[in-house]
């Protein structure tokens, strides 16, 4: 099993759960002085209005779109787990980005191996997915509910994944730690699948793909990863 004492708890998880919590806050802020003054016109136009605040408060959810990544993140993980333990795993890791607003660029998941480094770039989009290089979006095509087919846009992954590459390529290199980085791309919902438009440069694979590609991934230049360097991206966990 790998070894996952740098996993820590799903921020994404957290950020959803602040963002109920304020949404719930919000709607009890509004509706109980509502219920309160329902009260005065009569007990039952009080309850009525009380029980329905209730019943709104429980519908208030998280961000779908966050919600989603933290699944996807965490279905990763469960993946990644299935390494052996020369295998070291880091979720959420935060890359020196001097052209970030916030300092950082966070990269989903890191893993160290005997010989190389991954990056890897999580995805949970569901549908048929045109993976082009060199598109800036990606088309994912979906069915509705209803049978129609509707077609949305997401962020070209791989253009991501290479940033983070070389942002923690720049890095180790300052700190004499520097190992080869393979960048992967990953989507992890069941129900996705893939065309390529052409070549990609940088593997695009589904969540059952991801252990045996790792296992047998062989670098360029093979150099054996040292604790110094596991000790570089351990210390990017803050």
């Amino acid at each position: 099993m790998a070894d996952t004492r740098y996993v820590t708890a799903n921020r994404l998880t957290e950020e959803s759960k602040a963002i109920q919590r304020r949404g719930r806050n919000l709607v009890l802020l509004l509706g109980l002085p509502v219920a309160l003054g329902g009260f005065f016109v009569h007990p039952l136009v009080g309850l009525i209005t009380l029980a329905g605040v209730v019943a709104l408060v429980g519908l208030v959810g998280g961000s779908a779109v966050i919600e989603a990544g933290a699944r996807g993140e965490d279905a990763a993980l469960e993946y990644l787990a299935e390494l052996p333990d020369s295998f070291t795993v880091f979720n959420q890791v935060a890359l020196p980005d001097e052209r970030s607003r916030t300092g950082v660029a966070e990269a989903d998941l890191v893993v160290a191996g005997p010989e190389a480094l991954f990056v890897i770039e999580v995805k949970h989009n569901s549908g048929a997915i045109d993976c082009d290089e060199q598109a800036s979006q990606w088309t994912v095509s979906k069915t509705g509910r209803r049978g129609s087919r509707y077609t949305k846009q997401m962020r070209n992954p791989v253009r991501q994944v290479k940033k983070q590459v070389w942002l923690l390529s720049e890095y180790l290199k300052g700190r004499k730690a520097k190992r080869w980085i393979q960048p992967i791309v990953l989507f992890t919902h069941p129900e996705v699948s893939l065309g390529r438009a052409g070549e990609l440069s940088v593997p695009v694979l589904t969540g059952p793909e991801l252990v045996e590609y790792i296992r047998r991934f062989r670098p360029e230049r093979p150099r054996p990863v040292k604790e110094n360097t596991v000790r570089a991206i351990a210390a990017l966990k803050g």
